[in-house]
């Protein structure tokens, strides 16, 4: 099946050689993007901790630089995001120093910053041959299906036991439901977009099988900000799509009428006004940390409170206010420099893109409006899986652009 697919989107690259340390390397990429749930598993070596998805990074990033290395390269591709990728890794270092913890700051700006972005530069580079990057895609299609599954495996038993409970989703590997849910929404957007705009049968037919398997795992995770998410993310898909717009907007319509009907759904909503009364207490905190400092914050992992004095929570539920909190003000903008601006190059060039590039450029933009907007009521990136996964679909979209501008905007240097 893959095989066949991967014909359909393109035959193999023609003269273009490439030493097997770099194509050992891909393949650690590939799997890299299937494993970023791995993250889970943790053990130390001595007094450092690492986790499983933090060894495929350093495996990963290993191959390819010493591979380019022999190949002469000295440095790595330039992009358009250079600068602020800059700025952004420089507030985070200087939020190192700032942090109480030095130790365990520079574990988050390692997991956070660094790994994420030496994995931007690496796809940039390793992704660049279209059928390279429909690998990259079946990837986190068979990662992100299995982690579905194992929540959906979680789900039933709970249901069939009696014990769910709306407002505490169970969940398989990770902590949290609301961090499942993040992690799940790119997923969900690349795979839509391989159903609205995918060039042959058979990419519309595996992105209808993700979106199924992923969609329904995210849907029963009863995420508020999900739905607020995934409500935006429709309007976008009317708005895209030409030929379909009246039925697909009417299929929408009806399908939110009737998932409002649901008990769960009504029962999860009616606990609105205890979300808002929450938000605006972790809000409130932040804002007193960033008037006692506001241009450096407080530091990575500076930011702990403990919501209606028993439930602990990491950040302030809103993506600006925890890069603010947690990494300055430089920070903040280096972050939305870089967001605002993939946002705003993608969906200039979705219109003028062709083929298995438009698809694949369509959820990468719905992704980022998906964190774009749940990033109002939570903190997406800032978990080792989502810090990763943004910086993929970074890549995936200088890429794609990369294909439809002058040689020159990705070039080594």
């Amino acid at each position: 099946m893959i095989a066949r697919v991967m014909r359909d989107v393109a035959p193999p690259a023609a003269g273009i050689r490439e030493t097997s340390l770099l194509k050992w390397s891909r393949w650690a990429l590939l799997a890299t993007i299937a494993g970023l749930p791995t993250y889970v598993v943790r053990w130390r070596y001595g007094p450092l901790p690492t986790t499983l998805l933090e060894s495929l990074i350093i495996v990963t990033v290993g191959l390819y630089v010493v591979a380019r290395w022999r190949d002469g390269w000295r440095r790595p591709l330039s992009t358009p995001l250079d600068i602020p990728i800059l700025l952004l890794l420089l507030a985070g270092a200087i939020s190192v120093f700032v942090a109480r913890d030095h130790r365990g700051a520079l574990g988050l700006y390692r997991a956070y910053f660094v790994e994420p972005v030496a994995v931007f530069y690496v796809a940039v580079d390793l992704l660049r041959r279209i059928e390279d990057l429909g690998r990259a895609l079946l990837a986190l299609a068979a990662g992100s299906s299995a982690f579905a599954i194992l929540n959906l495996i979680v789900f039933a038993q709970t249901v069939a036991n009696h014990q769910f409970i709306v407002g505490s989703p169970p969940s398989a590997l990770y902590g949290d439901s609301n961090y499942v849910a993040m992690y799940l929404e790119p997923p969900v957007a690349l795979a839509a977009g391989l159903v609205l705009f995918a060039s042959n049968s058979r990419w519309r037919w595996l992105g209808a099988g993700w979106l199924a398997i992923t969609g329904t795992a995210l849907f029963v995770m009863f995420s508020k900000g999900t739905y607020l998410a995934m409500a935006v993310l429709a309007v976008v898909a009317v708005i895209s799509v030409r030929r379909w717009r009246v039925p697909l907007m009417a299929g929408l319509v009806a399908a939110a009428l009737l998932v409002a009907l649901l008990p769960p759904i009504q029962e999860r909503f009616s606990t609105l006004y205890a979300s808002y009364a929450g938000r605006i207490q972790l809000f409130t905190i932040a804002f007193r940390m960033l008037h006692e400092s506001p241009y450096f914050g407080v530091g990575l992992g500076g930011y702990s409170f403990k919501l209606n004095g028993t439930t602990p929570e990491l950040y302030p539920h809103d993506v600006w206010l925890t890069f603010w909190v947690e990494i300055g003000l430089l920070g903040l903008i280096a972050f939305a420099v870089i967001l605002f601006g993939l946002l705003s190059r993608g969906w200039r060039a979705w219109p003028r893109t062709q083929g298995f590039y438009r698809a694949v450029l369509w959820g990468v933009l719905g992704a980022l409006v998906l964190w774009t907007v749940h990033g109002l009521v939570d903190s997406p990136y800032w978990k080792n899986d989502m810090s990763v996964e943004f910086w993929l679909l970074a890549a995936i979209e200088l890429v794609i652009l990369g294909r439809r501008e002058k040689p020159a905007t990705l070039t080594s240097t």
